[in-house]
């Protein structure tokens, strides 16, 4: 039963370190929208589980014309 319960103990840990490192880029960042160019700042539990690729771009649902996109990352105002 051990074996079990120490990679289920890192899979958390790492959940909770990329959720707490997305809080705080959110502070200073927000992401565009590639499809209509919206600004949001996306939960960090969002931020953290969404796909990404290299560049900084991440799958994430747009709240102003609800299409997944790839958005970019842009510096707060």
């Amino acid at each position: 039963m051990p074996s079990v319960v120490t990679p289920v103990l890192v899979v958390v840990a790492v959940l909770v370190l990329t959720t707490l490192w997305q809080r705080r880029l959110s502070q200073g960042y927000d992401y565009q929208c590639g499809r209509c160019g919206h600004r949001f700042s996306p939960s960090p539990l969002a931020a953290a589980l969404a796909p990404h690729r290299f560049g900084g771009l991440k799958l994430l649902k747009c709240p102003e014309c609800g299409a997944f996109t790839w958005a970019s990352v842009v510096p707060k105002e």
